[in-house]
């Protein structure tokens, strides 16, 4: 067996191991390949002090492993459809609230790309949240006053 092979099966065990949700934690210590050999693809996630973070993806269908880079360590998880559908639930019950949290996180994640700082992120976070919450704001206004006009829209 080829290294690529062999690294690609023991991420492939790990991905095994974990349903949506769970994580893993695997030292460096131990001789375990870097995500890269098996050919994970380098990401992007929440700043939490990681070198780097990368996707591995397997068979069609499976969720991706998503795998963050420490010093000391990698620590691995399966991206759940879990998730997706509450996110999607979320959207549906409440869209206001989603705008915001969305605004909040595209600001966190401008911020910390910014900055790179977690004072960045913070203020990223506020900023890209009012901002929705205020376009949300402008755009259910704009649409009781065009209700307001016998039901025409003027752009």
């Amino acid at each position: 067996m080829n290294a690529r092979a062999h690294s690609v099966q023991a991420w492939r065990s790990v991905h095994q191991r974990l349903g949506p949700g769970g994580r893993m934690t695997i030292s460096k210590v131990l001789p375990f390949p870097h995500p890269r050999e098996a050919g994970a693809r380098p990401t992007v996630s929440w700043p939490i002090g990681q070198i780097a973070d990368y996707a591995l993806e397997f068979d069609t269908g499976l969720a991706p492993l998503f795998i963050r880079e420490f010093a000391d360590r990698y620590e691995a998880a399966v991206a759940g459809v879990l998730l997706a559908e509450r996110a999607l639930a979320l959207i549906e019950t409440n869209p206001r609230l989603a705008a915001s949290v969305g605004g909040a996180l595209l600001g966190a994640v401008l911020g910390a790309a910014l900055v790179r700082k977690r004072e960045g992120v913070a203020l990223g976070a506020a900023v890209g949240a009012l901002a929705a919450t205020v376009l949300c704001a402008h755009l259910e206004q704009r649409n009781l006053s065009n209700t307001g006009n016998g039901g025409s829209a003027h752009a």
